[in-house]
């Protein structure tokens, strides 16, 4: 667009140059020709040529007199013709340079609505871009916190394992467990892959162990668990009988209730309304409180995990497919 622009003004001024040359020419042409009419006026009738020629001295000058009045006739001729043609020629150059002016207000234009274009592409890619910088920091707050959240509650329930080792005065849980709970372990053992969900209906949408973060290339984070969503208003429940050890909350993830089956511990965070206290014993699908809803999204989730006295396990090999 600017190559174009940049021929049209030298277009431009050449034709202005052209202009003004044929203008000067033509006014050179139309003095010369006012003479030339003066001068037939003084001898504009064939009696005055005759007389003119016939007062030359001599026949040769008298000859040259006749030869003079015939070429400033052509000429005068000549001249009328040559300035009839540069005012055609005048007229063309400057319909020309209109049109090269019309030319450069349409190549003018278009550029700026070009430019406009160019500028909303830009403004729009600048929004894009500061939109996901926003979305990519709420992404790594949201991250941040999970990550917090997973800590805490990794710490609190090795806090749980070890003070229930201390009142047994052991430093091996195992030797702790009383003979109904070494059953109740081996049970649990047993059912391996056939345990039922802690809500009735749900999808898992957070998977166990170390994830990708969609939108943060690099970026993975750890899950102790798995994070179930559901409906709002599920109801949680116990994945198999034992008896409640712990009810807790963490900041940002409401109550957590700790579930001992023998050797074995089931987590269910995320949880509001909670029914059961520590020290309840409860069945196979009691349930334990309502899974905590955002209201934002529409949806409830709980997060839920199984352990092995101090080893942390994969819930999905656990619970039924």
């Amino acid at each position: 667009m600017e190559s174009e622009l940049n021929l049209m003004d030298r277009s431009i001024q050449e034709t202005e140059v052209n202009i003004g040359q044929l203008t000067s020419d033509n006014k050179k042409n139309k003095e010369e020709y006012a003479r030339l009419i003066y001068f037939a006026y003084r001898n504009h009738t064939e009696y005055e040529k005759l007389m003119y020629i016939l007062a030359g001295a001599t026949i040769s000058q008298s000859y040259q007199r006749y030869k003079y009045l015939k070429y400033i006739s052509a000429y005068r001729v000549r001249k009328a013709n040559e300035i009839d043609s540069l005012i055609v020629e005048l007229d063309l150059q400057k319909d020309q340079l209109n049109l090269f002016r019309n030319e450069k207000l349409l190549a003018l234009e278009e550029k700026e609505v070009e430019q406009e274009k160019l500028l909303g592409q830009r403004s729009r890619r600048r929004s894009m871009v500061n939109d996901l910088k926003r979305k990519e920091s709420e992404l790594r707050k949201e991250i941040s916190e999970k990550e917090r959240i997973t800590k805490a509650l990794e710490s609190r329930i090795r806090e749980i394992i070890e003070e229930e080792a201390r009142k047994a005065n052991s430093a091996n849980i195992y030797a702790a467990l009383t003979p109904e709970q070494e059953l109740l372990g081996k049970d649990f053992r047993k059912n391996k892959g056939k345990l039922p969900w802690p809500v009735e209906q749900g999808i898992v949408t957070g998977a166990y162990g170390k994830n990708e973060v969609p939108g943060l290339r690099g970026s993975s984070v750890q899950n102790n668990g798995i994070d179930i969503t559901s409906s709002p208003g599920t109801e949680v429940r116990a994945v198999f009988e034992g008896q409640v050890t712990k009810v807790f909350a963490i900041l940002g993830a409401n109550y957590t209730v700790l579930i001992r089956h023998g050797e074995f511990l089931s987590v269910y965070q995320n949880l509001v309304n909670v029914r059961v206290k520590t020290g309840d014993r409860v069945l196979t699908k009691e349930g334990l409180g309502e899974a905590f809803t955002d209201e934002k999204e529409n949806v409830a989730s709980v997060h839920f995990e199984v352990w092995q006295e101090r080893t942390i396990l994969n819930p999905e090999e656990w619970i039924s497919k």
